[in-house]
């Protein structure tokens, strides 16, 4: 029966002089330095304890530590993340990179679904390898009778199963996936990952462990009541603030009748440590159908996307993803250079705007499938001799490394000016529009880019009309006005109905934009959360929202 009370269980930790631990801030920065940035460069991150936890009673004797002496506590694994919620500012740092185990394999009856329960350190790319590949003999003999039992029948299946989720970097772990609820290219058809989480385990900052399934605890009159181990009871009240209909990753999810599990999905780390989840699994298509299609113009690529995702279109796909001129012009000078181990086919020495989009089908369908595409590609002014299409899984890879060059290739170019200029960093938005506003929003990033000169390629998941504007400042002075207007395309997102955040978060690079989202009454309701969770403030400090009493920053340089 579903309720809104939910109760803590304390557990023993472990003793914290047996965690691998590196001490002094001097002695991280020149060994660890790794530990103390992200993807987007961002900051110079600092630290004076790094802890390497191994297990959940690890997490709990760090975190009960960071609690007990009041000292700020970072969390990290990968460090795929974009907005610098995993770079320290001082305090301790704890990393779960070597929680790597696969847990067990479960069958829900009531659903119908396969499951698999995984630490947070494991990563999608070897969670999913092991799925699809039924590599999963190191769960013999682990788990509950019935996991085995289910592990048993899953081998036995003949059909192929996948995590679908892909926020496109792969090397991403889950834990960090599922604290950020990230998405990526097959958001379109199979949404974030908070729709594929079953159940989760959560550190609170107390040390206190929560259980959370899916579908048994349910806010009353927006209310969650929490019994922690020591007896006493925390009420946590939801944020009234309404959230876009778009694909969102921007503050805290709220909703007056929400599920508990949502509230940690999602909240960076804020409010508790994901140590285990059990991830839903859904059967793999027979075959994929995958297209790069070259069109002569962005306005012709823009109007096949409205097509391609339209109600009536006979095309079913799981991404859409666009690439303006600029990107595609990084493309030829990586097809000139002869990119190692990157294929840049011939095509893109034409175009001024390519798309790339998936199609699966069943064996039977094959040809109908091509047929679809063709036809409609027709429509829109351009043949398969203007496309790079393929089914072979070799020709999957190489469409996938040039998809993935043009994050590579900004991210290194960034590394290279930072040597230079000290606050550079890649200005990587991440907003999203509906869908009757995606050439309002499009249109408007090209004007205010162009008018101030600012070096920029623009790519992304245009099925679901989140394009990443990625501003490349080339200097100091350049960081500071692409942040004035990053500002304006948040409020531009904001005021069509969207968000500032569809996918990567908001860390501590992005705070000024969730006021912009939300007000100043919205962040209050935030750190209202965080308040009854987390009193002292310990867990991941500095994003999202600012403490009481610290100084949000000023969108004005």
């Amino acid at each position: 029966m579903a309720t809104n009370h939910i109760k803590a269980e304390a557990i023993t930790p472990s003793k914290l002089s047996t965690i691998r631990t590196v001490k002094g801030e001097k002695t991280i920065a020149e060994d660890c330095s790794d530990y103390l940035t992200d993807e987007a460069r961002f900051g110079d991150g600092r630290a004076e304890h790094l802890f390497y936890a191994r297990t959940e009673a690890d997490v709990v004797a760090v975190i009960s530590w960071a609690n007990q002496t009041k000292t700020p506590l970072t969390i990290t694994a990968g460090r795929t993340g974009l907005t610098g919620g995993a770079v320290p500012q001082g305090g301790a740092l704890l990393t779960l990179e070597l929680m790597t185990n696969l847990l067990g394999m479960g069958f829900d009856q009531s659903q119908k679904r396969w499951y698999l329960r995984a630490e947070p350190g494991v990563t999608l790319e070897t969670l999913n390898s092991a799925v699809l590949k039924k590599l999963l003999d190191v769960l013999k003999g682990k788990g509950t009778h019935e996991e085995q039992k289910a592990l048993e029948e899953f081998l036995k299946d003949s059909q192929t199963y996948f995590f679908p989720p892909d926020p496109t970097e792969m090397t991403a772990h889950l834990g960090g996936s599922v604290a950020a609820n990230a998405s990526g290219a097959r958001s379109f058809r199979y949404k974030a990952i908070r729709n594929w989480i079953r159940k989760i385990r959560v550190v609170l900052a107390n040390g206190d462990v929560l259980t959370i399934p899916r579908g048994e605890f349910f806010a009353d009159n927006g209310l969650f009541q929490i019994m922690l181990s020591d007896g006493s009871t925390i009420n946590v009240k939801i944020p009234e603030y309404s959230m876009p209909s778009t694909k969102n990753a921007a503050g805290l999810f709220a909703h007056p009748k929400m599920d508990l599990i949502d509230l940690f999905i999602g909240c960076e780390g804020i409010l508790g440590v994901v140590t285990e989840t059990e991830v839903w699994l859904e059967k793999y298509p027979e075959q994929t159908l995958t297209i790069f299609a070259f069109f002569p113009s962005e306005e012709a690529a823009i109007n096949f996307v409205k097509a391609v995702r339209s109600e009536t279109s006979p095309l079913q796909p799981t991404l859409i993803e666009y690439f303006d001129s600029h990107a595609v012009q990084m493309l030829r000078d990586a097809r000139a250079k002869g990119s190692a181990g990157v294929t840049v086919p011939p095509q893109v020495e034409q175009c001024q705007a390519i798309i790339f989009f998936e199609i699966p089908f069943m064996e039977a369908e094959m040809e109908s499938a091509f047929l679809a595409a063709q036809e409609l590609l027709n429509e829109h002014g351009i043949g398969m001799d203007d496309t790079w299409a393929g089914i072979d899984p070799g020709d999957l890879d190489k469409m996938k490394a040039v998809r993935h060059l043009i994050p590579e290739t900004v991210n290194a170019l960034i590394a290279q000016r930072k040597q230079k200029h000290s606050r550079v960093h890649k200005l990587g938005t991440d907003m999203a529009v509906p869908d009757e506003h995606l050439e309002t929003i499009l249109a408007f990033y090209k004007q205010l880019l162009e008018e101030a000169k600012m070096e920029y390629i623009i790519f992304g998941h245009i099925g679901d009309n989140h394009l990443h504007v990625n501003i490349l400042p080339r200097t100091n002075e350049e960081v500071d006005e692409g942040m004035r207007i990053y500002q304006r395309f948040a409020q531009k997102a904001v005021e069509l109905g969207g968000t500032v955040s569809a996918e990567h978060g908001i860390g501590k690079l992005k705070r000024p934009f969730l006021k912009v989202m939300y007000g100043e009454s919205g962040l209050q309701e935030m750190a209202a959360v965080k308040q009854v969770l987390d009193p002292e403030w310990i867990l991941n400090p500095g994003n999202m929202i600012p403490k009481p009493g610290e100084r949000l920053e000023s969108l004005e340089a």
